[in-house]
């Protein structure tokens, strides 16, 4: 199997962003017209964070606050950890997609380019991955 990298996953697909300042609600309504699960909270160019249906119930809806009163950058993840748009699809896996993060800015040169999604990673990389995790762990119990 070749290795596919989060460009060839990514494609041309937009990479949705809000400003820190965005009302909940708004991030919401964007999420459904888009039909996306996650987005970037950007200042000026600058990734500061994201916000992921999750952070909006679990971190907000949850908590009691008003989604027409809070702002993304109360309830998003903020300096988020990121991946090269040319890194593997193991690179994604190894910065725990799936496991700590559903989604992981893309940079490429520094810049912004796509949000990556765990449910963008083909189901095989998935289970060679576990795979391999089993694997390495069963390795370290016999060395103990």
């Amino acid at each position: 199997m070749t290795s596919t990298s989060i460009r060839t996953i990514l494609g041309n697909r937009p990479v949705h962003e809000v400003t820190p300042e965005t009302r909940l609600r708004a991030v919401a309504r964007l999420m459904a017209e888009q039909r996306v699960g996650a987005v970037a909270v950007v200042q000026d160019d600058a990734l500061l964070g994201v916000l992921s249906e999750r952070d909006i119930v679990f971190r907000a809806v949850a908590q009691g606050l008003s989604v027409d009163d809070t702002e993304a950058r109360a309830v998003m993840t903020p300096d988020p950890v990121t991946l090269d748009i040319d890194a593997p699809v193991s690179e994604a896996l190894a910065r725990h997609l799936g496991d700590a993060f559903r989604h992981l800015p893309v940079l490429a040169e520094g810049r912004l380019v796509g949000l990556l999604s765990y449910r963008d990673i083909p189901a095989e990389y998935v289970m060679m991955f576990e795979h391999f995790r089993e694997m390495s762990a069963a390795r370290a119990d016999e060395g103990t």
